[in-house]
């Protein structure tokens, strides 16, 4: 799921500019670490800042823990790093008028904020990531 944290820095945009959201082209689950399968596992969620440049590929993949990190936490940021690290996006396009009926398009960088979910449903490891 996709998240915006208070406080964030957003672009402002100018009297008569718009803005076209990125969208994601491709998203690579991450992958539950196997060693952490078990049914009695307690569900964790990572809750990271992805980072793209303007052509919409990731730069950065920043995990943010509100506990004490730990081998096993670790082991899902680890896991959240290496699929967010394959995410593309279409560009966030900054559309400004000339004046003249034309327009100026500029691709700028940004940044999403993700949710991703691991649990242990019947013995089976599964990890959600749902964009609301």
């Amino acid at each position: 799921e996709m998240l915006v944290p208070e406080g964030v820095l957003r672009y402002t945009l100018e009297p008569g500019e718009t803005a076209v959201q990125p969208m994601p082209d491709k998203q690579v689950a991450p992958v539950y670490p196997a060693s952490l399968v078990r049914p009695d596992a307690v569900p964790v969620t990572v809750t990271a800042q992805l980072v793209m440049d303007k052509d919409g590929r990731v730069q950065g993949v920043y995990p943010v823990s509100d506990t004490a990190s730990d081998a096993d936490r670790d082991l899902f940021e680890g896991a959240v790093e290496q699929a967010a690290r394959q995410w593309t996006f279409t560009p966030l396009w900054m559309r400004k008028p000339n004046g003249d009926g034309t327009y100026e398009l500029t691709a700028k960088p940004f940044s999403l904020w993700y949710v991703f979910h691991f649990k242990v449903v019947d013995g089976k490891p599964i990890v959600e990531t749902v964009k609301r």
